[in-house]
């Protein structure tokens, strides 16, 4: 038998084969991260959309000079102020499971006043938040606290706006844990 005409030996198909799966763990990693990226992004920009839509509803407040009713959109649902909700916004619930909710939807939690956004791809997140991974957000209003008893009083504290800010810190990873 010729040696030009002989098959791979096991040892030269076990590197190959090995060559084969680096690469597909490289492209998976790669793939993955791809995901978180979308993920992420994904609900900057509809934290974006939602913060934009309580500074013109703000704004329109003012300008009617309607400040008890800017006061009042603190704790609300940042989505109702939006023209068009994301098609991933499941709506105000009351006591919401966050462990029912699928990764990548909005909800707003009726009972504690904030919106919640699960995160999809939870072994590149971090919260200290228990259970599914989520971050949640809450309308809050910024003052100056003049007389420093932590309640907005017009005409004493000195009004500063509408934030959407997190409630706890979180954290996107480039690797998964």
């Amino acid at each position: 038998m010729n040696s030009r005409q002989r098959g791979f030996t096991l040892i030269e198909l076990v590197v190959v084969v090995a060559v084969i799966s680096i690469l597909f763990g490289i492209a998976l990693t790669k793939y993955l991260g791809l995901l978180v990226d979308v993920d992420r992004t994904s609900m900057e920009e509809n934290l974006g959309a939602m913060r934009s839509a309580v500074a013109l509803q703000m704004l329109d407040r003012i300008a009617k000079g309607d400040m008890a009713g800017v006061v009042a959109m603190a704790g609300t649902d940042p989505m109702s102020y939006m023209a068009q909700t994301p098609g991933n916004y499941l709506g105000a619930l009351d006591h919401p499971d966050p462990a029912k909710i699928a990764g990548g939807d909005w909800y707003f939690d009726r009972s504690e006043k904030e919106i919640v956004y699960r995160v999809d791809h939870d072994r590149f997140f971090r919260t200290p938040l228990p259970g599914p991974a989520r971050i949640v957000f809450r309308i809050r209003l910024v003052f100056k606290d003049v007389n420093r008893d932590g309640i907005f009083e017009p005409g004493v504290d000195s009004f500063e706006g509408l934030s959407i800010q997190s409630v706890k810190p979180y954290r996107w990873l480039r690797k998964p844990i």
